[in-house]
């Protein structure tokens, strides 16, 4: 199972999911792919949205991502809470396979 947290502090968020979902075999874990990339996407849009300087850290790992951002700016929460509400759908429909860490 993989499990996510959103946590909020004084213009600043973090993001950290970890574990495999295991829906299907490493290949074809379609829940697994949908966490990999709404995570990535979130990440890169700091990046091309030039808002590098929001990031404080970053890491994508086999089975491990976390986001830490600045979230002084409607942009960069509106990312954080796009990723949030996103991974909570996923939760929704896949209850089996991810988790949000209470």
């Amino acid at each position: 199972m993989t499990t996510y947290s959103v946590d909020y502090k004084e213009n600043e968020a973090i993001v950290e999911v970890s574990g495999h979902a295991n829906y299907a075999d490493s290949g074809y874990d379609i829940v697994c792919a949908s966490i990999s990339t709404a995570c990535l996407v979130s990440a890169n849009l700091f990046e091309h949205l030039n808002l590098c300087y929001n990031i404080i850290d970053v890491k994508s790992e086999k089975g491990y991502f976390k986001l830490q951002v600045k979230t002084d700016n409607e942009v960069a929460l509106g990312i954080i809470k796009n990723l949030e509400e996103t991974l909570d759908e996923l939760q929704r429909q896949n209850p089996k396979n991810l988790k949000r860490k209470k």
